[in-house]
């Protein structure tokens, strides 16, 4: 029997935390048993860094741990893409204009390609339920919440595709011939976007909001969850992290900064969303000791 997998993800802008917190959490879910695969999809990937060891493009095993992890750059995804989808892309656009197979070189540097392949290829990993938990480091929120719009324009302009796919009579044709024809293709492409919507908003995808104490973080943390609220995709708690406790000294007004901001997300989050609190650390987090020590904070996502 397969075992139930759970996505869960962590957004957030840039430099707020998101890649250690994916880390550490995944090192504490690993140290409780679970299989757990690890993936980033921020364009400017950290984790080989903040593990202290080489990650990249193949599932790299960390440890003793039951934790793999993999790093995904914009270029490596381009070409993920490319192997899987390359060959039905150049039959679709072939079955309308005579064009060579460079188009596919072509079509793999679209904007949104990699965006679109990122959403994808987690459904896939979901599906095999070879995970008790997939940890997804997402890109900086702006990045992807463009990759959740764009999945679900994706999935409408479809529906308008095969409509005018089937209004030209020169292709109505070639629909008479064998199996696998464009328009099977584009209808195949429907469902998996369909079935990639599905999964954002079920109860096996879980979102983390990681943010700061400060007026940036709080106004992005309230776009985030308005705009995932739009596609029914839960936020189940904020991680308010890097937080100054200085009471005196020469940090007593940022401190000071950081607690007004505080007592802002709690008051409008903590009714629907569990609020986690993260002190400012006095070391590099870096390495699987010091994340494995670090997600002390993050015991209450509950596995």
């Amino acid at each position: 029997m397969k075992k139930d997998t759970k996505v869960i993800s962590f957004w957030g802008k840039g430099g707020v935390g998101k890649t250690t917190c994916s880390a550490s959490y995944s090192i504490f879910l690993a140290n409780k048993g679970f299989n757990t695969l690890l993936i980033t999809s921020d364009p400017t990937p950290s984790l080989s860094d903040i593990m202290d060891m080489q990650i990249g493009a193949d599932i790299t095993k960390i440890g003793d741990l039951s934790l793999t992890a993999i790093e995904l750059d914009e270029e490596v995804v381009r070409e993920m893409w490319k192997e899987k989808y390359g060959e039905e892309v150049y039959k679709v656009i072939s079955s309308f204009f005579p064009v060579d197979r460079s188009i596919m070189d072509y079509v793999a540097g679209a904007p949104g390609i990699a965006d679109e392949f990122i959403l994808s290829y987690i459904l896939d990993l979901y599906n095999t339920k070879d995970y008790d938990y997939i940890i997804w480091d997402a890109a900086p929120a702006g990045g992807t919440l463009r990759l959740v719009r764009i999945e679900e324009q994706f999935y409408k302009h479809l529906g308008e595709d095969t409509k005018l796919y089937l209004s030209l009579k020169t292709v109505i044709e070639k629909l008479k011939k064998g199996k696998n024809t464009p328009l099977e293709i584009m209808e195949r492409w429907r469902d998996l976007a369909s079935e990639v919507l599905s999964l954002l908003s079920s109860k096996d995808f879980l979102v983390y909001i990681v943010t700061i104490s400060e007026w940036l973080g709080v106004a992005q943390t309230k776009r985030i969850i308005g705009e995932l609220n739009e596609f029914n995709i839960d936020v189940k708690g904020i991680i308010v992290n890097q937080i100054i406790q200085e009471i005196n000294g020469p940090l007593e007004n940022r401190a000071a900064i950081h607690r007004k901001h505080l007592r802002a997300i709690e008051e409008n989050y903590s009714k629907n969303h569990k609020i986690m609190r993260i002190p400012l650390q006095p070391y590099e987090i870096r390495g699987v000791s010091q994340l494995n020590n670090f997600s002390k904070f993050l015991e209450e996502i509950a596995p």
